[in-house]
């Protein structure tokens, strides 16, 4: 046995050590690839309003938000959503395209799905749902933000210096 199959061999606490990390084979590329792309799908519909937009907008206006400055939050959150979806989708900055959706999704479902409030009534499970819905959405959106090594979608193009 190499140095290299004896080191992976060992294992300790039911973990193999491993100097180094080994790269992502193309089967693992294509499964986070896939991923993200599922995952930008929902905010790729919502932001090209394939979802309807009128209770959103009319929850803003219900908490308070001044009705002239509904219509501009409305377009910078699909804004964010196609840019950021498109960003996940295709592979560019996905870390960052996740993080800033989760900063948009914690806040809006925390505003938007209250279950908490209508226990009782028709409208709990349908807010659940949502509330849980859109945790799940966070999870694979923390998934994404921790992963380091990303495929991308794009071709990439050679740095500079670097020699292949």
């Amino acid at each position: 046995m190499t140095d290299d199959i004896a080191e992976r061999a060992r294992i300790i606490g039911g973990t193999t050590l491993r100097s180094k990390e080994s790269p992502m084979n193309s089967l693992e590329q294509y499964v986070l690839a896939l991923s993200r792309v599922l995952v930008a799908v929902i905010f790729l519909l919502n932001g090209f309003g394939v979802v309807n937009q009128a209770q959103p907008a009319r929850e803003l206006l219900a908490y308070g938000a001044p009705a002239n400055l509904v219509p501009f939050l409305m377009l910078s959150a699909r804004a964010l959503e196609i840019v950021a979806g498109f960003c996940l989708a295709f592979g560019v900055y996905p870390r960052l395209a996740a993080a800033a959706l989760m900063l948009f999704l914690v806040p809006s479902t925390f505003v938007a799905h209250e279950f908490w409030k209508v226990a009782g009534t028709a409208t709990y499970t349908p807010q659940l749902l949502n509330f849980l819905k859109n945790t799940a959405i966070v999870g694979g959106l923390l998934f994404i933000a921790a992963t380091k090594s990303q495929p991308t979608l794009l071709p990439r193009a050679s740095r500079l210096g670097s020699r292949t």
